[in-house]
């Protein structure tokens, strides 16, 4: 039976339809996604995290593993067995955290050399000094290396990359590694060393590209998601603050996104592998509520973050669980 409905309900049921958050709920609860895709990025992870020889974090938070770090000689391993390897390509962690960047300078232009090393000037010579810290880009550190030993100048562009990559923060820079690796375009995925500006990406709802900004507090995950997070000094708590926030032109935030690899329902666990954790390429386990959604218990606003001071100056030291975060968005792979 036609039932006629009054002009006002039909319009004020279109408004909610024209919303932004409406519109992005909606899309969030599709059920089909890029499997293909997500299998092979979730592949390009895991090995990235097997060869780097990467950390392990427990769902309490907690590290499991300590593995390479950042600037490190320590070689690479084997993706199978497991055991260190000279034959991988790169042969040192330090070498393939340059390859990301080298990566993300196939699509910006001149990002590897960007990167700033810190220094202050006269400090070697004297620890007392109270010159201010400076930065200088790693290309005119480059050029101006002058040795007529080959030995010494290999010796000196190795240690100024090295140093340049300590000082420089590259999980997105690992992101977009990936991404590269696993065959997105431009259109498809925002390539840039600032996690932010790819989420910015997905609000703004590019039909052509990968993914979709959605809530995690609301919304199951599924592999080849990002997982992300809000740091700094006024970090974005939750979903509501990110649709504000990415409104304005000037927008930008400090925050973190890791790759989901695994969701374990039954278990209510998810797995995520992301760059620059510790210095290092890590496997974080996280946990998952009844309805399937990530769980609160990870949220700071519950379970406040130990005073990292106290163990410094008391004679007792509370694990620190690396966990606590505010995981507030959730890129949906379309």
């Amino acid at each position: 039976m036609f039932i006629r409905r009054p002009l006002s309900l039909c319009l004020f049921a279109f408004s909610l339809l024209s919303l932004p958050g409406t519109a992005i709920a909606a899309d969030c609860r599709a059920s089909q996604h890029n499997v293909a895709f997500a299998t092979r990025l979730v592949a390009l992870a895991d090995r990235e995290y097997r060869e780097f020889n990467g950390h392990r974090i427990g769902d309490d938070g907690h590290l499991l593993k300590f593995g390479s770090a950042e600037s490190e000689t320590e070689l690479l391993h084997d993706p199978v067995s497991g055991e260190a390897s000279p034959t991988q390509s790169g042969r040192f962690a330090w070498r393939r955290v340059w390859e990301y960047w080298i990566t993300l300078g196939r699509h910006v232009d001149g990002e590897p050399l960007h990167r700033k090393l810190v220094f202050v000037p006269e400090l070697l010579e004297d620890p007392g000094t109270r010159e201010r810290t400076r930065e200088i880009e790693l290309a005119k550190v480059l050029e101006g290396l002058v040795a007529e030993d080959d030995r010494v100048r290999s010796a000196l562009r190795e240690a100024a990359v090295r140093a340049a990559l300590n000082d420089s923060a590259w999980s997105a820079a690992f992101i977009s590694f990936l991404m590269d690796r696993a065959g997105l375009s431009g259109e498809q995925f925002r390539y840039t060393a600032t996690h932010s500006d790819y989420i910015k990406a997905a609000f703004d709802g590019s039909d052509s590209y990968a993914y979709r900004a959605c809530d995690p507090a609301t919304v199951k995950p599924r592999i080849g998601d990002l997982l992300c997070y809000s740091r700094g000094n006024r970090p974005l708590k939750r979903f509501a603050d990110w649709t504000r926030a990415v409104q304005s032109s000037r927008f930008v935030s400090a925050s973190h996104c890791e790759v989901v690899i695994d969701v374990d329902a039954p278990a209510r666990k998810i797995d995520t592998i992301g760059g620059n954790v510790l210095q290092s390429v890590a496997r974080r386990r996280l946990r998952l509520n009844e309805a399937g959604v990530l769980s609160r218990n990870h949220s700071p606003e519950i379970f406040p973050q130990a005073e990292e001071k106290d163990c410094l100056t008391s004679k007792y030291c509370k694990r620190q669980n690396f966990n606590l975060q505010y995981w507030s968005v959730l890129l949906q792979l379309k």
